[in-house]
């Protein structure tokens, strides 16, 4: 189905039959935009986990604390609620559970140490970038949690109003620098929470560009038998979003679109830069398949080390997804050629 715009695919999605949605989309083609927009629609009733959740945490390195921002509406909730304890649970049935944070809301400063009941116990520890996504997600987890329990209630045996409004949780990519043991921990614990709000009428969309996640989450919502629509996020040049149905666990076959698209783009001298980071996608696809150590030995043409360089650059700068960024011509010969080393090298056949 084509959206001529983030704006209408928002305005359409929540109002599909579904009651959890999983959208798989490489970086860069909207799905991030897309959360946002279902947030701003309706902002008491969309509780929203995105990039914009984990900036609200910033880490100290001085003073190793990791400063949180206590204007947000998730601490907000969790400082009224007194939820503190609960992260503390969840964040260490999904990491080590001897690392226990302290939430300082006086401050707006959480602490971690490690404690073993002896000599070599330690504070103020420092969490690795995978520990620290663990427990931003922890945090958005624990909330929505709560959200799930007070629905489950008869209304006027709530101890709170605060979720009464809430019709839709939207989880975009909260797996970032996890590994795969976390991730299919999150994953599951996901499809749990999804399976408590399944009578409730409260609807999920998941939006992912990892393909592990995306297939523990689907394989777990379909061993529940819940109600559920799997799609694929593509953006053309010219002809807006399209959302095409998946009916398998792993959407692999979506290198065929992307490559589809970076011809028609290259033809048409219509680069941007979401077309690096596909190009990007494509190659770390192509290198795991293949058992490569690292995507950027499949760039050997006369431009590879631009190409290499712009990448990395792209693929780390949150410009990227404003579609007005300018590219530089350098930058577009370089994909030019590299994509088109690419597939003479590998054969691949475009989709049709």
């Amino acid at each position: 189905m084509h959206y001529e715009s983030l704006d209408d695919l928002a305005y359409k999605l929540p109002r599909g039959k579904a009651r959890n949605t999983l959208i798989f989309a490489p970086n860069t083609i909207g799905k991030t935009r897309l959360a946002q927009r279902l947030k701003e629609r309706n902002p008491d009733g969309v509780m929203l986990y995105n990039a914009i959740v984990e900036d609200g945490f910033t880490w100290d390195n001085e003073r190793l604390v990791l400063r949180m921002n206590l204007e947000s509406v998730l601490l907000r909730t969790i400082k009224t609620q007194g939820l503190d304890g609960e992260i503390i649970k969840n964040f260490q049935i999904f990491t080590n559970d001897r690392i226990e944070p302290t939430l300082d809301f006086a401050s707006g400063e959480i602490t971690f140490g490690m404690y073993k009941g002896d000599n070599n116990s330690t504070d103020g520890i420092k969490l690795s970038r995978a520990e620290e996504s663990i427990f931003v997600w922890c945090v958005y987890f624990t909330v929505l949690s709560e959200a799930v329990d007070a629905l489950s209630e008869r209304q006027d045996l709530r101890s709170t109003t605060d979720y009464d409004a809430l019709v839709l949780a939207v989880v975009d990519d909260p797996v970032s620098s996890m590994d795969d043991m976390r991730i299919v921990s999150v994953a599951l614990a996901l499809a749990d929470l999804m399976e408590r709000a399944e009578p409730l009428g409260l609807k999920f969309l998941v939006t992912t560009h990892h393909a592990l996640f995306f297939n523990v989450l689907f394989n777990s919502l379909k061993s529940k038998e819940l109600s559920k629509r799997a799609c694929l996020l593509q953006r053309g040049v010219d002809t807006g979003w399209e959302l095409k149905e998946q009916s398998k666990d792993s959407p692999f076959s979506y290198h065929l679109g992307i490559i589809d698209e970076l011809e028609r783009a290259v033809s048409e001298n219509k680069i941007q830069r979401s077309h690096f980071n596909q190009f990007r996608t494509l190659l770390e696809k192509t290198s795991n398949f293949l058992g490569y150590s690292g995507w950027t030995q499949l760039l050997t043409g006369p431009n590879a080390s631009v190409l290499k360089s712009t990448l990395n650059l792209y693929s780390h700068d949150r410009v990227s997804e404003i579609d007005s960024s300018e590219v530089y011509e350098i930058h577009k010969e370089a994909l030019k050629t590299e994509f088109s080393e690419f597939l003479k090298r590998f054969r691949w056949a475009a989709a049709s």
